[in-house]
């Protein structure tokens, strides 16, 4: 499910399709922007998620959902789809980095503890981890690339704590970078 029509959805819909991912749902408040999205990559418009309610699936309906909506709207998912999906492994990707904590993560978080939640912040490190490597043939400082990025994401009371995992991380590599060179 991907919930918003503009560039990021672009890429993950790109990939989804790549990937062989189905079925695959859009939504998004403007639903000729993401008709363009199934026009180019396949899938379905939705121009209300109430309309899930009546897939027939024979396994899980929603395994993957990709948020790109702004923090702004305020966006939470319905209550059935939470129902339904509770049990379930499922992926919730919210493209935000600011805020850490989304009104869609929050609601994930206390609503359904077992999905695995990537936050913006996982994504944008990663990204910059894999432009990095991409860009200089070298091994990417992750966990300086990740505190970098928490350092600007996270708020006060959440960052001492994740920014110490990160120190750990970056003291791990480092180590381990010095006992590859005397090897």
């Amino acid at each position: 499910l991907f919930l918003g029509a503009g560039g990021p959805a672009r890429a993950a819909a790109y990939t989804a399709q790549q990937l062989g991912l189905s079925p695959i749902y859009y939504y998004n408040r403007t639903p000729e922007k993401a008709q363009e999205l199934v026009d180019e990559f396949g899938g379905e418009l939705l121009s209300d998620l109430q309309e899930l309610k009546d897939k027939k699936e024979d396994k899980p309906l929603l395994s993957v959902i990709i948020s790109t909506l702004p923090q702004s709207v305020g966006f939470t998912l319905p209550d059935f789809i939470l129902s339904q999906q509770q049990q379930q492994q499922v992926v919730l990707l919210d493209v935000n980095y600011k805020p850490y904590t989304t009104d869609l993560i929050a609601q994930v978080e206390q609503e359904c503890p077992n999905w695995n939640i990537i936050r913006g912040s996982e994504m944008l490190w990663e990204q910059g981890v894999g432009q990095f490597e991409l860009w200089t043939k070298r091994r990417a400082p992750y966990g300086v690339m990740k505190k970098a990025v928490l350092d600007n994401c996270l708020p006060k009371e959440e960052e001492e704590e994740e920014v110490q995992d990160a120190v750990v991380v970056v003291v791990e590599e480092e180590e381990n970078e010095t006992n590859n060179d005397e090897n």
